[in-house]
């Protein structure tokens, strides 16, 4: 069992123990991508997005986030240093602008401006901006400034331009107060001074104010290395999403310890190549941090060029988890060595979310080393029952668990497990266990395979019907019953059987118009008249085609359609109804 975020209790860790679970501890402070994530709660093993109350200045504490607050010189350069006065939170120091002599004041000289930009150290809601000069200095106010934000990567060596947000020409007043409305999402804000007079001008306080939560963050994990191949089990999470909020889970797995091929700028060819084909290392955040540094001309046009997606050796991130259904199984695709988890934040000012931990369960290493199976038919009639044969070859090699058992599933349900073969022999001794709901069934094998049966092929032969025309997925899964806590390893679409053309595990069918299909009424005529003749009726229909639960009602009118009673209501899946 692996865990990002809070620690194992000492319950969970004896249970694990008696199950003979090992486990693994993970912080959260691990990772590659912390995109306006609160630091405070990170270090506290919980991960949210950023959050201020109404009535903190979160510029005060931007330096402890690796944030900074520049104001240009005359060569248009931060200075860092002379900043920082604007932040310490002590009124009487401030930085001074002096005044020009009268006969030398240009309206149209380049020079009469300077910049302050402050960097949040993170990306926040802004409300507000104040700032106000030393209180023994109320002459200091500055007639002309400009607010501008920029939530996108910058240069912060040289001066970045901000797009204008708020111009004002004639201010008076030392302690000045602006409002956004609407609030700002940004994690840098540039504060332009614009002389219009000679007089000595100056700054003692900048103060940033907000008040909730910031849209959007995300979190990805560093990469994992579960040390060799893996089939993963459930993934569970504990955690807090309000109402107006979504927390997204998602996972991909990979070959390699580096999910995006890096590009390095090669100053002397003029080029870029691939990072790692030069021995790089770096972890994605590291590596943009250095990359910030290249030669603008050496740099792809597109920020997002400075990496790209290892489709080859990783998988896409998948789609979100339901945050409300923790326990479901990892999607991403086993058996891999390396996996990564991301989490994106989509908050309103007033409702985010938080995660407290999240877990998934491995097995390393895998049953076996490589599952692959298909199906055939890839194509029936719509609610038919049709006869498939599942195919699946295993690659098994020394050491490995191997397996004894197989489950398939059923989404529409299952009639009857036919028969089996191994290698081309019918097996006369499995037995096989549909499940309760119809949606799958488990065989076992007449024994254990074992590394003299690797590549030979396995043959199950079911009968069910399909009821989604879009494509319905058999998924199959191999285990041992010796070892229940294992993780049952997936079976793979691809080229099981060399004499079938499916290489898949998806059967479709023929379009159809009805979402009741197949409605049965028997006896039909009955006669509930206590006679023992005809009195129970039986009532059944296969839901078509649907992709989610919708409402069903069963009930039973007279000839004049006056309603006699409903039979059911609720609300169901596809599946065939009795």
């Amino acid at each position: 069992m692996y865990r990002i975020g809070a620690p194992f209790s000492a319950s969970e860790k004896d249970s694990l123990q008696e199950l003979g679970i090992d486990y693994l501890q993970m912080d959260w402070t691990v990772s590659q991508l912390q995109d306006a994530i609160e630091l405070d709660s990170l270090q506290a093993g919980v991960l949210q997005p950023n959050f201020f109350e109404e009535d903190e200045d979160m510029a005060a504490t931007a330096l402890s986030r690796g944030g900074w607050v520049g104001i240009t010189s005359t060569e248009h350069y931060w200075n860092k240093k002379i900043g920082n006065v604007l932040l310490d939170q002590d009124p009487t120091t401030s930085w001074v602008w002096p005044a020009l002599a009268a006969e030398s004041f240009d309206l149209s000289s380049t020079y009469r401006s300077r910049g302050v930009l402050l960097v949040l150290g993170g990306r926040f809601l802004v409300r507000e901006v104040r700032f106000r000069p030393a209180p023994d200095r109320p002459d200091h106010f500055f007639e002309r400034f400009k607010i501008g934000v920029k939530d996108e990567g910058f240069d912060t060596f040289r001066i970045p331009w901000f797009p204008t947000l708020i111009e004002v020409k004639e201010n008076t007043s030392p302690d000045v107060r602006v409002i956004l409305d609407p609030p700002i999402t940004t994690e840098a804000i540039q504060l332009e001074i614009i002389r219009d007079t000679p007089k000595e001008i100056g700054i003692a306080d900048l103060e940033i104010y907000g008040g909730g939560f910031v849209g959007a963050a995300a979190y990805e994990s560093d990469v994992i290395d579960l040390e060799n191949l893996a089939s993963f089990g459930e993934i569970h999470w504990s955690g807090r999403q309000d109402f107006l909020a979504r927390v997204d889970i998602r996972t991909r797995t990979g070959t390699d310890p580096q999910p995006e091929i890096l590009w390095k700028a090669r100053e002397e060819q003029q080029d870029s190549v691939k990072f790692l084909q030069g021995g790089g290392t770096l972890n994605f955040t590291e590596y943009k941090r250095q990359y910030g540094k290249i030669s603008e001309f050496l740099k792809p046009v597109n920020i997002e060029n400075w990496a790209s997606p290892d489709t080859e050796n990783w998988s896409f991130f998948s789609s979100p988890y339901d945050f409300l259904d923790s326990g479901i199984r990892v999607v991403s695709e086993g058996p891999k060595q390396f996996i990564q988890i991301r989490a994106d934040f989509t908050s309103t000012v007033t409702d985010g979310g938080k995660i407290d931990y999240i877990q998934f369960k491995a097995s390393v290493p895998p049953s076996v080393r490589r599952l692959v199976g298909e199906i055939f038919p890839t194509k029936t009639t719509l609610g038919e029952p049709t006869s498939f044969t599942y195919y699946i070859t295993p690659t098994i090699r020394s050491g490995d668990l191997s397996f004894d058992g197989l489950e398939i599933s059923t989404p529409s349900g299952v009639q009857a497990v036919d028969s089996l073969r191994i290698g081309g022999i019918d097996q006369r001794e499995f037995s096989s266990t549909i499940d309760s709901d119809g949606s799958g069934f488990e065989l076992m094998l007449p024994r254990e395979l074992t590394t003299a049966d690797s590549g030979t092929l396995i043959e199950v032969v079911f009968r069910a019907p399909v009821l989604r025309e879009v494509g319905t997925r058999f998924e199959g899964r191999v285990f041992h019953s010796d070892h229940p806590h294992e993780v049952r390893q997936e079976i793979v679409s691809g080229d099981a059987n060399q004499d079938v053309e499916s290489d898949q595990l998806t059967v479709t069918t023929s379009l159809s118009n009805t979402l009741l299909y197949a409605p049965k009424v028997s006896p039909n005529p009955f006669t509930p008249n206590a006679d023992g003749i005809n009195d129970v009726v039986n009532i059944s229909y296969k839901l078509l085609r649907v992709i989610s639960a919708v409402p069903i009602s069963v009930e039973v009118f007279d000839l004049s359609g006056r309603l006699i009673k409903t039979l059911y209501s609720g609300v169901d899946p596809l599946g065939e109804y009795e």
